[in-house]
């Protein structure tokens, strides 16, 4: 059986309030258009106000001559007080002065002269009827396309906050115990803060937990504190409404809107001034935010990462930064070691960074050589991860599809007196613990450390993370909710995990 294609159901029937002070009159309209239009009848100006506050009408239809309030003065009100309903006026031919001053001030939408046409009045009313329609379609067609615009700028701004991560491979034990931080953290909602020198790649972090945790179908928003003046902070962060300070010309969503759902990267926390830790304590604690100039709250559902280059405990110990806003932040706080004390990893990182270099300059990827990996293993990295991008962007500039040996990458050729070069990919075993023991402990009381025998080449992130899993699992003698326990994961997000990988659950 074939089914039928759906009808759309007609519009419903307009509706009309009619307004009359002569009972005859008013039986006669309803009697001639009844059957068209869904008519109510009043007899006086109060009265039609009165009906329209109480319900929706297409169009209202007054005579002119009614006492206490003639119909220019009806029509004058509604125009006020209803002004997307259109207004007919009856009029007479000794009406000319007040109609006059109604067409001329805006009051009327027409006017019917009297005694009326049936059929002039029902032209007229539909007419009006259709206009109204109309208007409140390319009203809600307007809103719909403002929404869509605010919407498309929303996502323009976060794309524009969002450097393009490459993928963050690892080879060195510091990074497996950093890895197994993100793999704890990211199932769960609890905020981080990330710390460590000025350019490790704290993002590169943050987007990891974010990508792996229940969020990852929302925005990853970031934002450097330290960038934005003392001035912009709290707008750029809560949104402002129009008019809420000179240069306000219309509302705008802050950064925590932004992020709702998802992520809010935070670098640089420490640049927040007294005031803007204030508002971030508040925002953590109630999960509402008060836009500038605005005068109710917005609820907020996100998540927040911190990074800080400093010694915050230190300074909210010491009072300059709000010690009750560092452990709302720092509930799980992970250490992101610099480059020079990895320096397995900078093959893993940087061959990405070439790559993405290379397309995004629709340029030829140059070729490294094992030596010059090398020499860049030796190098101390004082700039750190962000140093090793600007370099892999260096190369792609200047040696575009050519081979890169060690005298071209601009580094020295030795490493600094007294340090050694680890070998590339050398095994490496994590056994001590990222957290402290008790961190780690089963409800049995049972802590185990991971044992992670590194490859030759870069690892990613689902590979250790699939590691420590099987291992745990081993340990755990295949029991799953006693493995969980140990991760501190829910027995659900554990399953999950393990399809994701391709484990046996």
């Amino acid at each position: 059986m074939t089914s039928r294609p759906s009808v759309p159901a007609p519009p419903a029937r307009p509706r009309v309030l009619y307004v009359d002070d002569e009972d005859d009159v008013r039986e006669v309209f309803q009697a001639v258009f009844e059957d068209e239009f869904d008519v109510v009848t009043v007899a006086s100006g109060p009265e039609a106000l009165g009906a329209l506050a109480r319900a929706s009408f297409d169009v209202l239809v007054s005579d002119m001559r009614m006492e206490p309030m003639k119909g220019s003065e009806l029509l004058a009100r509604a125009y006020a007080e209803f002004r997307d309903v259109p207004r007919l006026l009856l009029t007479g031919f000794s009406d000319h002065d007040d109609l006059a001053a109604a067409v001329n001030q805006g009051h009327v939408w027409a006017y019917v002269q009297k005694p009326w046409d049936v059929e002039q009045l029902r032209l007229t009313i539909t007419r009006a009827v259709e206009a109204r329609r109309l208007e409140l379609d390319n009203r809600r067609l307007v809103d719909e396309l403002r929404a869509a615009n605010r919407s498309l700028r929303d996502d323009v701004e976060v794309v524009q906050r969002t450097v393009v991560r490459p993928r963050l491979l690892v080879s060195s034990p510091a990074m497996a115990k950093v890895l197994e931080q993100v793999v704890a953290v990211a199932g769960t909602d609890a905020n981080v803060l990330l710390y460590g020198e000025t350019g490790v790649g704290k993002e590169l972090v943050a987007a990891a937990i974010h990508e792996r945790s229940q969020r990852r179908r929302g925005r990853f928003v970031a934002q450097n504190l330290a960038a934005l003046p003392p001035e912009l902070m709290t707008s750029e962060l809560f949104g402002h409404v129009k008019g809420a300070f000179t240069g306000a010309q219309s509302s705008r969503r802050g950064l925590f809107e932004l992020a709702d759902g998802g992520t809010l990267f935070l670098d640089e926390i420490g640049e927040a001034p007294p005031a803007l830790q204030a508002m971030l304590l508040r925002a953590l604690e109630s999960r509402e935010i008060w836009p500038v100039g605005s005068s109710e709250p917005r609820r907020v559902d996100l998540r927040i990462i911190a990074a800080t280059n400093r010694e915050l405990l230190a300074e909210a110990q010491a009072g300059t930064f709000r010690l009750d806003l560092y452990y709302r932040l720092a509930v799980a706080p992970i250490h992101i070691p610099p480059l020079r004390a990895r320096t397995e990893d900078v093959r893993g990182l940087g061959q990405p960074m070439l790559e993405a270099a290379a397309r995004r300059m629709s340029r030829p990827q140059p070729r490294v050589t094992d030596a010059a990996w090398r020499s860049l293993e030796g190098h101390a990295w004082p700039g750190n991860v962000r140093e090793l991008s600007n370099l892999m962007e260096r190369l792609v500039i200047y040696h575009a599809g050519r081979e890169v040996d060690v005298e071209d990458t601009g580094l020295p050729t030795a490493p600094p007196a007294g340090t050694s070069l680890p070998r590339l990919g050398a095994p490496a075993e994590v056994t001590e613990p990222p957290f402290s023991a008790a961190a780690q402990t089963s409800a049995a009381g049972v802590a185990w450390s991971i044992v992670l025998q590194l490859p030759e080449a870069g690892t990613t992130f689902d590979d250790l993370e699939k590691e420590i899993l099987a291992q745990v699992l081993v340990r755990a003698e295949g029991n799953q909710s006693r493995a969980a326990r140990s991760l501190g994961l829910s027995e659900s997000t554990l399953r999950s995990r393990l399809k994701r990988l391709g484990l046996k659950s």
